[in-house]
């Protein structure tokens, strides 16, 4: 079993590049979707956030709500570390499990947006980047998620440097261009894979 890492800038079509790997039937961990899971009040986790950040961060129905603890951790940087310190090991751990399900499987894939910021490189076989140009992700966010600009370009800066990323990468995706584009990228890349 070769474990992929699938990581990427923020708007760069990292989710999209899982969902092609998806259609092709290949088993891809999304870290954030099962990071959402900690949030749940059945979690393991969900006392600790609670407190951490305090009975505000709730609901009138106790559930946890996304937008004000992101609202919480994203101008805060101590805040945000110790969201990632509850997180990070219960996203972890799935992951961990999610591989141990797959290991019969020759390439097994994980989504994984803060793969640099939680240290987790040496837990794959090979890191693949996708990125685009900083333009282009203000335009996405802009676009798909209804941010406005200054909004866009602080969740942009707010990452780790795209350089940076590039370096720490095996290989990198640029997600330029049309989705017809990218997907012929993938199933190239995916034929090397399997050539290798």
């Amino acid at each position: 079993m070769k474990k992929i890492a699938l990581t990427g800038t923020i708007a760069s079509g990292k989710t999209t590049v899982a969902i092609l790997l998806k259609k092709r039937r290949l088993p891809v961990f999304d870290a954030d979707g099962y990071a959402h899971m900690a949030l749940y009040r059945t979690s393991k986790t969900y006392q600790q956030i609670v407190d951490v950040f305090g009975s505000e961060i709730l609901t009138n129905t106790l559930e946890i709500d996304r937008k004000k603890l992101a609202d919480a951790v994203f101008h805060d940087e101590k805040m945000r570390k110790q969201l990632n310190a509850i997180v990070h090991p219960f996203v972890k751990e799935g992951m961990t499990k999610f591989f141990d399900h797959h290991q019969n499987e020759p390439l097994v894939f994980a989504e994984v947006p803060l793969l640099f910021e939680a240290g987790w490189q040496d837990l794959f076989d090979e890191i693949v980047l996708v990125t685009c140009s900083k333009e282009k992700a203000i335009h996405r966010m802009i676009e798909d998620r209804n941010y406005s600009e200054e909004v866009a370009l602080l969740r942009y800066q707010s990452q780790i440097d795209p350089n940076l990323q590039k370096e720490k990468s095996d290989r990198i995706i640029e997600n330029n261009d049309s989705i017809v584009e990218l997907n012929k990228n993938v199933s190239k890349w995916l034929q090397e894979e399997r050539m290798s």
